[in-house]
Parts: structure tokens; C-alpha cells; sequence
């Protein structure tokens, strides 16, 4: 009900980008917009500021319910071997490959 109410009268407020956390621990989630990827590996601490100046957060709730993009499993792995200077482009290629999630 409140939702509709919400919609009715548009009052609506967007979410605020979660604040930037620590080191994510592997299995978890972190977002950007609407697109979800899991830590598959150990990030390095350089790998994990560059991902946070893209506009990556930690997983601000433990059981986030809203649909949206998942990008797939290989994608922290594709970051982490892609040389420094390419790391635009691999980046680019990972959320042009992001699914709807299921």
C-alpha cells in the first residue's frame, strides 16, 4: 500500500550510493546500479580502490531482494588478469555481459 501511495503522489526517493566499505571477503556480493557480482577470489587491495572509483560498493543489506543485472562468474577473475592500463575495456565488456537475474 505504501508503495502505491508512494507512486501515486511521486514522492518517490532515489537511493543513495552506499558508502565505500573495507575489503570485501570472498562469497560476497558487491553492486553498481542495478548490476550485482560476486567476489570470486581475493581481491587486491589496488583491484578493490580501482573498483570503487568505478562506482562498486559492498552490499549495503544481507538479503537484497531487488531484481536487477548479474554479471557473470568469471568477471572479478577477468578484472584481476587484465593489465592495468585495459582494465576500461575489460570492465566495459563485463557490464555489456551483465544477465537479468533469475
Amino acid at each position: 500500500m505504501k508503495d502505491w501511495i508512494r507512486n501515486a503522489l511521486s514522492i518517490r526517493q532515489k537511493r543513495r550510493s552506499a558508502p565505500v566499505g573495507s575489503l570485501p571477503p570472498v562469497g560476497s556480493t558487491i553492486i553498481r546500479g542495478p548490476i550485482k557480482m560476486t567476489v570470486t577470489h581475493e581481491l587486491p587491495p589496488d583491484l578493490w580502490d580501482w573498483l570503487v572509483l568505478s562506482g562498486w560498493r559492498n552490499m549495503p543489506v544481507k538479503n537484497d531482494r531487488r531484481k536487477g543485472l548479474v554479471a557473470p562468474q568469471s568477471a572479478l577473475k577477468e578484472l584481476m588478469d587484465a593489465d592495468p592500463q585495459e582494465r576500461n575495456r575489460a570492465h566495459t565488456r563485463i557490464l555489456e555481459k551483465a544477465q537479468t537475474e533469475e
